[in-house]
């Protein structure tokens, strides 16, 4: 994770060097820091390896030491107690002794090591199979990771555009204002005029309901990224940067091939961890082979004996209820598991390949839109002085402005889209970090 960590930096670092969104920067430093899922995420494969690095140790002996003080009076251990001292005598076998030793204290202690020769392979397949998982484990924090990136970027990202519909509105109200307040064109004998003073009053309601709406996705945008990072100041949204260029910067993808996400490929490392169970649940039915070696010190009532055992063990489990049908089921569990991993790769890359053909109707709109745009200001400006030179009226200024107000809104939706296509893409893809 430390790996991730200093990859994740080192991106966010160089991005401060040419990116202007500095708010950006500091919410997915905070989001990273602050994440609770991605801590837990961590915890878990640092876990998982923990225990790779302990089931690739497997070959190496295990040594124990064991030791016990005990008083008693009971014939065998006082009889075998005096043979562990070496200090048995002749009286020892008169049947009072025997029967009615005198209570006494005892000591033991061994220092024991066992050396497995061969484990029928079980310890190397579960080494494989801890390999996989702690691979998995890893894909699984930084698909986390990646999750917590994207969906702080998409928030940033919506409330920039945000930004840029409330700033185009009030553009279109401080022109409604004016003209409501400059111009007389409300006398009712005049039912054209009292009829465009209506139409202006009724846009000026809809700009006002939708910087009302405005005003509240934004409070909702700051709401959400404020409990993913922490970072409670109220956010500026800069327009120094546009949403194409910070969506190319911040929320990149592979444009021409599908590959395969994070999440996806830790399915896949499951699967191949579920495959080497097979070969550990069919150990169980192999002998195992090994060295053994003990030395033992014995006190008691009399002296202080030593002594030791060594040789080689052969155990073989011929026959457990418990294991009978393990290493079925672990061939069951494998295939299960890549079946799912095989179907999450199917499922993403359907999703991608859908993605990819909204992310090319969306654009085309919002290319086709961009181009109305121009057009509309420029008929703006003509209608505005067409109006103030009286040579339109003001329902007809009014229908122009409308539209206006229509695009507007229109080309927010759309950018909303495309923020939505492109967060999507990103994560199916996982290429944030």
């Amino acid at each position: 994770m430390k790996k991730i960590i200093i990859i994740f930096f080192a991106l966010a670092t160089s991005k401060q060097l040419f990116s202007k969104e500095k708010e950006l920067d500091e919410l997915i430093r905070a989001t990273t820091e602050n994440s609770l899922a991605q801590k837990a995420a961590t915890e878990n494969m640092n876990a998982a390896t923990l225990e790779k690095d302990r089931s690739s140790k497997h070959w190496l002996p295990q040594v124990y030491l064991n030791g016990q003080s005990f008083l008693s009076n009971d014939p065998g251990t006082a009889l075998f107690g005096k043979l562990s001292q070496r200090e048995i005598k002749n009286s020892d076998f008169m049947s009072d002794s025997l029967n009615h030793p005198d209570t006494a204290v005892y000591t033991k202690a061994a220092l024991g090591v066992s050396l497995a020769l061969y484990e029928g392979g079980q310890k190397i397949a579960m080494n494989k199979a801890m390999t996989s998982m702690s691979e998995a484990k890893q894909l699984e924090a930084k698909a986390i990771q990646n999750e917590f990136y994207i969906e702080v970027v998409k928030n940033y990202l919506t409330g920039k555009n945000l930004s840029f519909e409330k700033l185009d509105l009030n553009q279109i109200k401080i022109t409604i204002d004016s003209i409501i307040s400059h111009y007389q064109v409300g006398n009712k004998q005049n039912q054209l005029g009292y009829s465009g003073l209506l139409g202006l009053k009724s846009l000026q309601n809809r700009v006002i309901a939708l910087l009302d709406e405005n005003k509240a996705r934004n409070v909702g945008t700051q709401k959400a990224l404020a409990e993913l990072s922490g970072f409670t100041t109220d956010l500026k949204f800069s327009n120094d940067s546009t949403l194409s260029s910070l969506l190319k910067e911040y929320l990149a993808y592979s444009e021409n091939n599908y590959l395969p996400s994070s999440k996806v490929q830790s399915f896949f490392e499951n699967a191949k961890s579920a495959k080497e169970m097979i070969d550990a649940e069919k150990s169980r039915n192999l002998p195992r082979v090994g060295l053994f070696g003990e030395g033992y010190a014995f006190n008691g009532d009399r002296n202080l004996g030593k002594g030791f055992t060594t040789g080689i063990y052969l155990n073989w489990n011929l026959f457990s209820g418990n294991d009978y049908g393990a290493a079925q089921e672990a061939i069951h569990k494998s295939k299960a598991a890549q079946y799912y991993a095989e179907a999450g790769l199917q499922k993403e890359k359907v999703e991608y390949l859908g993605l990819k053909d909204a992310l090319e109707a969306v654009t085309h709109s919002l290319t086709l839109l961009n181009e109305s745009e121009k057009y509309l200001e420029e008929q703006t400006k003509i209608s505005h002085n067409l109006f103030k030179n009286g040579l339109i009226n003001a329902l007809q200024y009014v229908e122009v402005l409308s539209r206006r107000v229509d695009l507007i809104k229109s080309k927010s939706i759309a950018q909303d889209q495309l923020i939505l296509v492109h967060s999507q893409l990103a994560k199916t893809q996982g290429a944030t970090l």
